[in-house]
This record gives C-alpha cells, structure tokens and sequence, in this order.
C-alpha cells in the first residue's frame, strides 16, 4: 500500500503541474524520509515514513541553500515527502537535518530538475535518537553523593541537639551552685539552753543564802 500511494503520487504530481512547467521550463525535487529500523540505509517493506521532525535544504552545486522545507508543511507529509517546487532545470543538492533522528543514509544527495521530467525523489533512511544509558559508576557515584549527604545531615542535627542540651544542663548545674552557695553563706545562730536559764536562778539563790548567814 506504501509503495502504492508513492507510486500514484509520483505519476499524478508531473500531470498536476504539468502545465506551469512547460510554461515556466521548471521542475521539482523532493526528498522522502523513512524510518531505517536495521539501518542498512534502504527502505524495506515494513519500515514506515515518518512525518515529522524532518527539515531539508536545497543547495545549489556551489553548496549556497537557496530554499528550506520543514517536512511538517508540506501536503504529503504523511508519505514523509517535502518538495521544492518551481526549480529552474539544472543540478542541486538536498540535504536532511533533524534534531530528533540520526541519519542511516547519507545526509546529503545530488538531484536533476528536468522540465516536463518526473520529480527527483531523493530517500532518507532516520533512526531515532537513542538516549544515552547512565553508567553504572555514575549511578554509585549518585547513590554515594546522596549518603554521604543524609549521613553529614544526621551528624549536623545531632551537634545541635548536643549543644542545646549541654547548654541546658550547664544552665541547671549554676542553678544548683548557686542555692548551694547562698545557704553556706547564711549565719547560724545557736538557741539558748534551757540549763542556763534553770541554773541561773539556783546560782542567785545560793549566793542570797550565803549572805544572809
């Protein structure tokens, strides 16, 4: 059906513009992107056109672009194919550039504009760009990173805690001292026996009685 539909569409487009190319002596060149699965840099059966991400360059044979195509503009984008229309005859070059495929077939192609002539229909075999797997010892060396990093966390909160209870104890510790302190420096005052208040009075006594013998 793929082969089908860029058959028919290869046919139609000369009798198309048939007319504005006898009159003008000018051609067109396209260019078809596929998807390249075992990137021989030939399209198989079941490899797929691909419709977007796709833009190309005309250039003339001194290497000067004279035109450019973003694939997602043209009409046959489906089919993957961009054309550069109105192209007097003669020699040029097309070139692919994607940000999101690499190239399995040459990047760069040469392509002849015959007026009354079939398009030129240049093929670009396209891989998508595969992402590139972390390593393993940049994976350890991540994991590392972040341990060391929780382990210097756990180490810092409990400096502080230490701190604020050492703190708290030296605070305790002077409350201590200090009542310690003030009940050492208090004067202690010994109460009167009860003897010497009795004996007082005896002695009195017995210094009267000698007297008055």
């Amino acid at each position: 059906m793929r082969g089908l539909v860029t058959r028919l569409f290869l046919i139609c487009l000369p009798f198309v513009s048939l007319p504005a190319m006898l009159a003008q002596e000018t051609g067109q060149v396209c260019a078809q992107s596929f998807e390249d699965r075992d990137g021989d840099g030939l399209r198989d059966s079941d490899e797929k056109a691909i419709a977007h991400g796709v833009s190309a360059g005309l250039q003339n044979l001194a290497g000067v672009t004279i035109a450019s195509r973003l694939l997602e503009d043209s009409p046959f984008a489906a089919e993957g194919i961009l054309c550069f229309d109105d192209l007097p005859a003669g020699d040029y070059q097309i070139s692919l550039r994607s940000a999101e495929f690499t190239m399995t077939s040459a990047a760069v192609f040469d392509a002849s504009v015959s007026p009354g002539a079939a398009p030129a229909l240049v093929e670009f075999g396209l891989q998508p760009l595969q992402k590139a797997a972390p390593s393993p010892g940049a994976s350890r060396l991540k994991i590392d990173a972040t341990l060391v990093e929780v382990v210097l966390r756990a180490l810092a909160g409990g400096a502080v805690l230490v701190a604020i209870l050492s703190v708290i104890g030296l605070l305790i510790f002077l409350a201590i001292f200090r009542r310690r302190k003030r009940a050492l420096a208090l004067p202690i005052s010994a109460p009167l026996s009860g003897d010497d208040e009795t004996d007082a009075p005896a002695a009195n006594r017995l210094v009267t009685s000698d007297k008055d013998q």
